[in-house]
């Protein structure tokens, strides 16, 4: 598991801003966001918020764009459901 220093570092590499202020798991989060959205060539990634951010990365991975909009959601197979449902 990396430390907060090291995900500091490769959110400076990402050339990510104001992750300076993030606690770990959301930095960590913020950075898997980052790394996936450039995976799948995303544009404009940086202006989305959170939700929006994953729901683009959910129809670029060929999913429903639900992120946030359905209330106890039961996909466990889902890669966002954690921050989604706050598991």
């Amino acid at each position: 598991m990396p430390t907060v220093k090291q995900l500091q570092e490769q959110a400076r590499k990402l050339k990510m801003t104001n992750y300076s202020k993030l606690r770990k798991n959301e930095l960590s989060l913020a950075i898997l966001l980052h790394e996936t959205a450039r995976k799948f060539k995303l544009k404009d990634y940086s202006k989305l918020d959170q939700g929006e951010l994953i729901r683009a990365i959910q129809v670029a991975e060929g999913n429903q764009p639900c992120f946030g909009r359905i209330y106890d959601c039961r996909q466990e197979d889902c890669a966002w459901l954690t921050p989604c449902q706050g598991r």
